[in-house]
């Protein structure tokens, strides 16, 4: 009887001896492993911008990013501006702006302020780069925008569009009862930087291509060489509203090339019509 009962304390034990190990085996494997160089990297990460530089020598990030947009003032395409990184003396962060108000430079991620020069009439573009995505923070003169900016590795090539060169409205256009008759009382008009190639039917190209919210009523689309006339009913505008028009790339020009989607926000306030 006392042999058996020492047996069953002997197979307790046991037992009670396993389940520590079980418990304890996981903080004895990561106090082992923390000195296996993997491991260790993962309980201590790099700093962020030494592991960028480290990720861009094994190649598995570019080393610098294109920024290109095209700058505009009042619906038209500002040429021979300057258009440079703030603080940088490097020559490929700075860009002269061709016909088409295009500009492309390089610049690192995070915040970025470019620094313009347009005959003269200097200001500041605050942006806000995370590749793939490049964003507008701030613009110091109102009367300039930039659209369809976009971010690229600096060793890609660089993408070419049907350029919008000119529009009414253009983004950023506030209408009232003062300026209407200027702006878009007689429809919409819009300037590409090529020759559009011709649909076969007008108004269900314009429905497919120009796409505005909230709706208007539009009574005729004509184009001629690189312009695009849209007249639209006057009466259908809805005062005190926002309207998004998104202009699509299903506008291509007899060369093949493709308008890059934009998005133009007006404001319709107060109307006497």
């Amino acid at each position: 009887m006392k042999a058996q009962f020492s047996t069953i304390r002997i197979l307790a034990i046991s037992k009670l001896a396993r389940g520590i190990c079980i418990f304890f085996l996981p903080f004895l494997l990561a106090q082992n492993c923390y000195y296996n160089p993997v491991v260790y990297d993962l309980l201590n990460p790099i700093k962020s911008e030494d592991q960028s530089a480290f990720l861009s020598l094994l190649g598995l990030v570019p080393r610098s990013f294109r920024i290109t947009g095209q700058l505009m003032s009042n619906g038209s395409a500002v040429s021979e501006a300057t258009v440079r990184v703030s603080g940088s003396n490097d020559s490929s962060a700075s860009s002269t702006t061709d016909t088409s108000g295009r500009f492309q430079l390089n610049a690192p991620t995070g915040t970025v302020t470019l620094e313009v020069d347009h005959m003269g009439t200097v200001f500041k573009i605050e942006l806000s780069i995370t590749p793939p995505i490049a964003a507008i923070v701030s613009i110091e003169n109102s009367t300039y925008s930039v659209i369809n900016l976009e971010v690229y590795p600096s060793n890609a090539e660089s993408p070419t569009y049907l350029e919008l060169t000119f529009s009414m409205p253009y983004d950023g256009l506030q209408i009232d009862e003062f300026n209407f008759f200027g702006t878009v009382s007689s429809g919409f008009e819009f300037q590409f930087s090529e020759a559009i190639e011709l649909p076969s039917d007008n108004d269900i190209w314009r429905a497919q291509n120009f796409i505005i919210t909230p709706s208007l009523s539009f009574n005729s689309t004509a184009i001629s060489g690189s312009t695009v006339d849209i007249m639209v009913d006057n009466g259908s505008y809805i005062p005190e509203t926002d309207y998004y028009l998104t202009i699509m790339p299903g506008i291509k020009s007899t060369s093949g090339k493709s308008v890059k989607m934009t998005v133009i926000h007006f404001y319709v306030g107060a109307l006497a019509l």
